[in-house]
């Protein structure tokens, strides 16, 4: 492995592939909550994400990154869990933007529906209801937007 990019490859796939998690749970795993974010949790969520970090704790990305990853008829955007690297999403209609900076956006679609700046760690995830692309659900830190 020569570069960061490829050590998050092979980690998402990993988990993805070989162990076949969800795209929710690999954000978990690799944008971790602090611990003292668990403790506040409700118990049967805190549980799961204390044993995820147990578990998979060697793959817990530290440092600086933002990443996009797409899955079949699933995308997700992560950025570390304290945000040193930007990331910013939109949407309209049915489609769905991330990117580092609002402007890049605003060249590709100037009249965005919603726009927001995810917290740090927290996903963007976009899913194809089919392989249709009229029908997309677009979930943010668990919410569906």
């Amino acid at each position: 492995m020569q570069t960061d990019t490829e050590v998050l490859a092979y980690a998402v796939d990993l988990l993805m592939r070989r162990e076949n998690l969800p795209i929710d749970l690999v954000a978990q795993i690799l944008a971790a909550p602090l611990w003292e974010e668990i403790d506040y949790m409700e118990p049967q969520k805190a549980q799961l994400l204390r044993t995820l970090r147990q578990t998979y704790g060697s793959l817990l990305m530290n440092g600086p990154f933002s990443i996009v990853i797409a899955h079949h008829g699933e995308m997700i955007g992560l950025t570390d869990r304290i945000k040193l690297r930007p990331m910013v999403a939109g949407t309209n209609g049915d489609y769905v933007y991330l990117s580092s900076e609002e402007s890049a956006m605003r060249l590709v679609s100037p009249n965005l529906d919603k726009f927001w700046a995810p917290r740090g760690g927290e996903p963007v995830v976009a899913r194809l209801k089919s392989f249709r692309p009229k029908t997309l659900e677009v979930l943010t830190g668990g919410q569906t937007q």
